[in-house]
């Protein structure tokens, strides 16, 4: 929902001024109508829109958006964020200062060659000439849509450079350059040990809180085994680090004022390491949420998680609204939570007071409650489900939380006592490969992970339904209460039927935005494709079929004519050959066939002409004009995406 600043300002004045009123006739009564209660959140609502609006760089007047594009700009901007690689270019986020000599804001998102003599760091500033592009949409139904990912963070426009195309201009010492040079030097602390590369980068992940380095093997076997948590910062590991602190800080409660000392050391420490990781969400949200208890443990309000879970929400969602968008947002309240609200019941289950089987046994009730928890998204999101996450996370939780809090007391000792260092890091490194040879080993069971789940967001919404309705009866286990969950269950069943249903009883023909022609037919629960080349498709297909709840897949060899739904589809190839007895209403040109369109067009009559990805940009350059020429619609996948048709 779009508003205007004016349309904004309007409303919070009209909820303002109504607050006001009723607020003062409140109090001139004893027993209150809803009209008050109605009023403060709108009230609510209003200020959160002007928030969100106030957030978003596209309002702001100086955005580069609403200056003028030519074929190739002139940019001034600052390197401020450093992201994972890829194959072939090194990405990182700028913050525009200049844009066509004009002073500008926004955020872009760079592409360098892996060949550039010069790697770029947080606080160079940069010059360089370069066209600017649209983030792309999602290239395919139902696949990640990388460009609503980055308009989430502000950026909606994209640069690729060439070799050795950027000027460094200067370096500013800004907090976040101090804070990637301090990361750095930390990280190269530890070449004295001389870890290997997969060894190392689990290290700067757990402790430095950065995964550029991690290899898709070793990211595949943590995601298949349930635990890719572990590889990113959050929660869990914070939680570990401030039990750890306050258990070595427990001696300064015995003296004056030892517990206000104890709270501004943990409360600095957290912070500083939330600093030195560079400030990523995940991170900022666990510190924050672990200050807030801190401070009510201070307060003797250790019962008050529920306030810390909220405060510390409304706080990262004041600073940046769309954080609500967030993936790790979502799934880490709601494992917290989770766990929270169940564990009034893991006494239940404990078969011996030992200290060591109690521990166990918490972690597998904390684990399952965790899951329990993030499934709906899980499931939304990723579209997959882990059986034998519990068997991981008995192992993979204390030993990741040896291998966190070894870490971190090697690395002062990297410069205190090295020979030290190297010794306990012979035990830090065994523990990491016997981790990472655990997870392999678990990942290895193809019946140990379900993938390829259809599921929608209304699913999603109703299996939480589900949860909450079981939660109700934990806390209130009447029998009446029963209905609760036969209710919830109820409404799942019949959502998955409808859904189901609905797919079932559609039929659509999609042609694919592919490097080679992927054409598919969906009817009913069954989708037919046409390939000439398969294997080169079976991911965007692995998509679409989950996507639309489909149960069956068949691929044929493309065919110089399609049928659907009484339309006849002509596709003509390389070779340019057709019949002419074939009237159809669409044309696809494939493989740039040299033909003489204009004269195609007067002989077939089509109503709509398609060229798909594997023709040449200059071949669909012609071919639009001509069409347009013909008043004839024109559909060109490399620049529209996909073609679908209903």
């Amino acid at each position: 929902m779009q508003f205007t600043f004016e349309k904004i300002v309007f409303s919070i004045v009209g909820c303002l001024t109504l607050f006001v009123f009723l607020f003062w006739r409140s109090k001139k009564v004893l027993l209150q109508n809803i009209a008050f209660g109605i009023t403060t959140y709108l009230l609510a609502f209003t200020l959160g829109m002007m928030n969100f609006y106030i957030h978003s760089d596209l309002n702001s007047k100086n955005h580069y958006s609403k200056k003028s594009f030519e074929e190739t700009n002139s940019i001034r901007a600052i390197v401020t964020t450093t992201l994972k690689p890829n194959t072939k270019y090194n990405k990182y986020f700028i913050s525009l200062s200049h844009f066509n000599d004009s002073i500008t804001s926004g955020k872009l998102l760079l592409y360098v060659p892996k060949s550039n003599i010069k790697t770029l760091h947080s606080g160079d500033e940069i010059w360089l000439n370069s066209a600017i592009y649209p983030v792309p949409k999602a290239f395919n139904p139902y696949q990640f849509d990388y460009s609503k990912y980055l308009e989430k963070q502000n950026v909606f426009h994209q640069i690729y450079t060439q070799e050795n195309q950027i000027k460094i201009i200067q370096r500013h010492k800004t907090l976040d350059f101090n804070i990637e040079n301090l990361r750095n030097n930390l990280s190269k602390s530890f070449d004295i040990h001389h870890f290997e590369p997969k060894t190392k980068a689990i290290i700067d992940a757990l402790i430095l809180g950065q995964r550029l380095e991690l290899d898709k093997e070793t990211i595949t076997d943590y995601s298949n085994a349930g635990v890719i948590h572990i590889l990113a910062i959050s929660g869990l590991h914070i939680s570990i680090i401030y039990f750890f602190i306050v258990f070595l800080l427990k001696p300064l409660k015995r003296i004056r004022f030892g517990a206000e000392i104890q709270l501004l050391i943990v409360l600095a420490i957290l912070w500083l390491f939330a600093l030195l990781t560079g400030l990523p969400a995940s991170v900022t949200r666990a510190v924050t949420l672990f200050s807030f208890i801190s401070i009510g443990n201070y307060f003797n309000q250790p019962k008050a998680i529920y306030n810390a879970l909220a405060i510390s929400a409304f706080l990262i969602l004041l600073m940046k609204p769309n954080a609500i968008f967030d993936i790790g947002f979502q799934l880490s309240y709601v494992a917290v939570l989770s766990i929270v609200l169940f564990q009034p019941f893991y006494k239940k289950f404990y078969f011996s007071e030992n200290k060591i089987a109690v521990y166990f046994t918490d972690t597998v009730l904390v684990s399952l409650a965790a899951q329990i928890g993030v499934l709906p998204l899980s499931l939304y999101y990723f579209n997959q489900l882990p059986l034998l996450f519990l068997l991981a996370n008995l192992v993979i939780i204390p030993l990741s939380s040896l291998v966190l809090i070894a870490g971190i007391v090697i690395l002062p000792l990297n410069y205190i006592l090295p020979s030290f260092a190297i010794f306990l890091g012979k035990i830090l490194e065994f523990s990491i490969q016997f981790m990472n040879n655990y997870i392999h080993w678990i990942a290895q069971f193809k019946s140990g992970i379900i993938t390829n789940i259809s599921f929608s967001g209304w699913l999603t919404f109703s299996m939480y339904l589900v949860i909450i309705g079981f939660i109700y009866w934990f806390y209130h286990s009447k029998a009446k209460n029963v209905k609760y969950i036969l209710g919830t269950l109820l409404l799942f069943q019949l959502s998955y039927i409808s859904i189901k249903w609905n797919e079932n009883n559609s039929s659509e023909l999609v042609i694919f935005n592919e490097k080679t022609t992927l054409i598919g037919i969906k009817n009913q629960n069954k989708v037919i494709a046409f390939s000439d080349i398969p294997e080169n498709h079976y991911t965007t297909l692995n998509h679409y079929i989950r996507g639309t709840f489909s149960d069956s897949l068949r691929i044929f060899p493309i065919r110089n004519a399609i049928s659907f739904q009484n339309k006849r589809i002509l596709i003509i190839d390389s070779l340019g050959i057709y019949k002419t007895s074939i009237r159809p209403e669409i044309i696809v040109l494939t493989q740039n066939p040299k033909i003489n369109l204009t004269r195609l067009i007067q002989e077939m009559k089509p109503k709509e002409i398609i060229a798909d990805k594997s023709n040449y940009k200059n071949n669909i350059k012609f071919w639009e004009a001509t069409c347009k020429k013909e008043k004839i619609p024109f559909h060109a996948i490399a620049e529209k995406g996909f073609y679908r048709l209903k």
